[in-house]
């Protein structure tokens, strides 16, 4: 199975590449051509007549492009800094920041007595709804399944590893000191995806609570998966059969 920890630095400059490239499409798209845009396409004939549709699609141009290139170039800049926290939270904090101001300021370019500003308060929620998914995805616990050859996580940042990667499993009560998250969630006590930690360096976590104890798993290549759950008998089971299946 591929490496995933060697391949994720590699995937996530490349998917920031590509959103940021995305994103400045539409804006070039929408100034091309303006029935493209959402609400403007379902007018009637005379609503559109009221509608300053050259400066709304010139300013949605003018949008999407800069989302984009604050996109690649933040995580570019974050990135070289080494704040790579940061980095990795850019597109969902330029995203959101960029669609909302957006949404509010396209209201100026429509001079219909009926603008339906119930329909920018809906988008608005969508955008919310969304954010507060993300949230409770990452925090809903993982499922772990054995197959006969290896052990699948899922959920966010869910995983499948082969028992002949694995070196050794252990059982701690504490974890280490967690310098960075490289590229991951980490709300409360649940941390998923990629840390960096003292003693271990890069890690790859499926921490479900701060109750021990901590499953960490060795692989052959050096690297290190730490897991928990928030039932600590769980996780001893866990680390029970794992153990049977790699010694």
């Amino acid at each position: 199975m591929p490496e995933t920890l060697n391949l994720e630095p590699l995937n996530m400059n490349l998917f920031t590449m590509i959103f940021g490239l995305v994103m400045m499409g539409i804006g070039l798209l929408v100034k091309v051509y303006p029935n493209l845009i959402s609400g403007y396409n379902t007018m009637t004939r005379e609503q559109k007549q009221h509608v300053d549709i050259e400066g709304l699609s010139i300013f949605l141009r003018n949008g999407f492009l800069l989302i984009g290139l604050l996109i690649i170039a933040g995580y570019g800049l974050f990135n070289w800094m080494g704040l790579t926290v940061i980095a990795h939270s850019v597109i969902p904090v330029v995203t959101l920041v960029g669609l909302t101001i957006m949404i509010l300021n396209a209201q100026k370019f429509n001079h219909n007595t009926d603008k339906k500003t119930g329909r920018t308060y809906l988008i608005l929620g969508i955008i919310g709804v969304f954010v507060v998914g993300l949230f409770i995805y990452g925090s809903m616990p993982s499922k772990t399944t054995f197959k006969d050859a290896s052990i699948e996580f899922s959920g966010m940042y869910g995983f499948e590893m082969n028992f002949a990667e694995i070196e050794k499993v252990s059982l701690a009560d504490s974890l280490p000191v967690i310098q960075l998250r490289t590229n991951g969630y980490s709300f409360g006590g649940v941390k998923k995806g990629y840390f960096r930690l003292d003693q271990f360096g890069k890690c790859q976590l499926m921490i479900q609570s701060k109750n021990p104890p901590y499953l960490i798993i060795l692989k052959k290549n050096g690297g290190h998966v730490i897991l928990n759950l928030e039932d600590s008998s769980e996780t001893r089971r866990i680390y029970n059969r794992m153990k049977s299946f790699t010694d």
